[in-house]
């Protein structure tokens, strides 16, 4: 028995006779026998895509069906959460948990050879989400978002303290700093860090605000803060998406490996390669972003079966 994996609408799988469509973007030019949605990050689903396959059996989390169909338009969908199986379109299917943002979750399908869809993931302990498992499996198909060496992030309680430091450095001067995250990913990490461990009340913009209620209604804690509708008090600590533009802002994400604080809710590098060694994988399928260079690594350096698709 083999396994197809390739770009058609999102990532095709082709196992035992059943396509199972991965975090689908378009219509697929063959029709799924199921759908699965990783998370509730845009460039993992596409909302009109969903409502087009009717009838299809969509599979994801409760918090990912909240954030994309707050209106309940979807048909067909089963909702499941970490450790469960269930059997879909008559495959046994496991879902773990992925530590990407709330209601993320990776897929592992068994049908004699077992396969592994990580979507995005985190392996690191943060202030929220559990982190990732790694899971055992002969084919594994992995987010390489970060997938270059430049891409190995310091340890997480070494940013943690770096931008504490940074942001009590400003406020005792009486200056305020916004701390640019990801709407929902980091804005609730780094809520919950200046919450938390800071013990200061942050100005939380409301687009990050909506999320933080998503979170905190499926069990994280965040601590306490403000929600702003319009740019935060001179002299405050806010949270804000990365798309704003403030006075002394410093962006959070993996990509400000040069200036700001490369902190991420992906895997950067390091952690991408301890994935694919401890999950014992004969092949990898490396999607999305540095996928080519991660997987020529892989090959090169590892002697891994390893091939890259671009979503």
């Amino acid at each position: 028995m083999s396994i197809k994996v390739y770009p058609n609408g999102g990532l095709l799988v082709e196992i035992k006779g059943r396509k199972i469509l991965l975090d689908p973007t378009s219509l697929p030019s063959e029709k799924p026998d199921a759908v699965f949605v990783s998370h509730a990050h845009s460039d993992h689903y596409n909302f009109k895509t969903l409502r087009i396959m009717k009838g299809i059996p969509k599979v994801m989390s409760q918090a990912t069906w909240e954030l994309i169909d707050p209106k309940r338009r979807l048909d067909n969908v089963t909702i499941v959460e970490s450790g469960d199986s269930v059997e879909v379109a008559g495959l046994a299917m496991e879902v773990h948990e992925a530590g990407h943002v709330i209601g993320s979750l990776q897929l592992l399908i068994d049908a004699g050879l077992r396969m592994v869809y990580t979507g995005d993931f985190n392996l690191d302990r943060r202030l929220v989400l559990k982190s990732a498992p790694i899971l055992k499996t002969d084919v594994l198909v992995i987010d390489s978002t970060y997938g270059h060496p430049r891409y190995t992030f310091p340890p997480r309680a070494q940013l943690y303290r770096e931008i504490l430091r940074t942001v009590r450095a400003f406020l005792e001067e009486n200056k305020g700093v916004a701390l640019a995250t990801r709407v929902l990913g980091t804005g609730q990490e780094v809520t919950a860090l200046l919450s938390l461990v800071a013990k200061v009340v942050p100005f939380v913009d409301r687009r990050v605000a909506e999320k933080n209620r998503v979170y905190e209604k499926h069990g994280e804690i965040l601590g306490s803060y403000v929600v702003n509708t319009s740019a935060p008090p001179r002299s405050a600590a806010a949270v804000v998406p990365l798309s704003a533009r403030y006075c002394n802002s410093i962006p959070c994400t993996g990509w400000a490996t040069n200036s700001g604080f490369p902190l991420s809710s992906h895997a950067g590098f390091t952690d991408l390669i301890k994935y694919v060694l401890e999950s014992e994988a004969n092949e990898v399928f490396a999607f999305w972003g540095f996928a080519e260079y991660f997987a020529d690594v892989l090959r090169r350096e590892l002697g891994v079966h390893a091939y890259a698709y671009q979503h």
